[in-house]
């Protein structure tokens, strides 16, 4: 997946891009919006296009180093999830441990956490005195559809970038290139679909 094939979020990409065409990457990002409206799969392009052989400010999705992101095997995009209903401060610890080192074989290390708000306060404290001295060549993605919930010094220290619903159209055109679904059964299923 490209940038291109990401439906209604253009104003982020176009932030996005723009870090990267001026050299000028937040060393935190705060990807939020409701659920299921593409925070995550944003994340895995902006990764890819980093660490992309081509060097063009976008994945190409053939290189090694794309292909690897897609199967989830890069060695420096990692991303975290919870584990049953918290982020626990041992992946937090994990977390730094792959930060303390350069990146093994692209051009930045991306950490990429899921469901931020899921954190436990200990994992939270931790996160911060991380935010507080970042690594060079690193960058942290937090990804949260509930950000009031983050602790407002993690929130200070990101930049953020909020992803709204998709409009109903950006939505029937996502059913059509992705699903080829006639246009009427998209207008169907798009009209329910709460924008993501």
């Amino acid at each position: 997946m490209l940038f291109k094939d990401i439906f209604g979020h253009e104003r982020q990409i176009a932030l996005l891009k723009g870090f990267m065409a001026q050299d000028r990457l937040p060393h935190a990002l705060l990807f939020h919006g409701v659920e299921g409206i593409g925070k995550k799969t944003t994340a895995l392009v902006f990764a890819k296009a980093l660490n992309c052989l081509t060097g063009n400010h976008d994945a190409c999705d053939a290189c090694s180093s794309c292909r690897k992101v897609d199967h989830k095997n890069h060695l420096d995009v990692v991303v975290f999830e919870a584990e049953g209903q918290f982020i626990k401060i041992q992946a937090v610890r994990d977390l730094q441990q792959q930060l303390k080192f350069k990146p093994w074989e692209g051009k930045k290390r991306v950490c990429i956490i899921n469901d931020a708000e899921k954190m436990n306060n200990v994992a939270a404290n931790a996160l911060l005195k991380t935010l507080e001295e970042p690594p060079s060549s690193n960058i942290m993605i937090l990804i949260s559809a509930q950000p009031h919930q983050l602790p407002a010094t993690i929130i200070s220290r990101c930049q953020q970038l909020r992803f709204s619903p998709l409009t109903e159209d950006d939505v029937v055109a996502f059913l059509k290139a992705r699903f080829s679904l006639e246009t009427e059964a998209a207008q169907v299923l798009a009209s329910s679909s709460g924008g993501s």
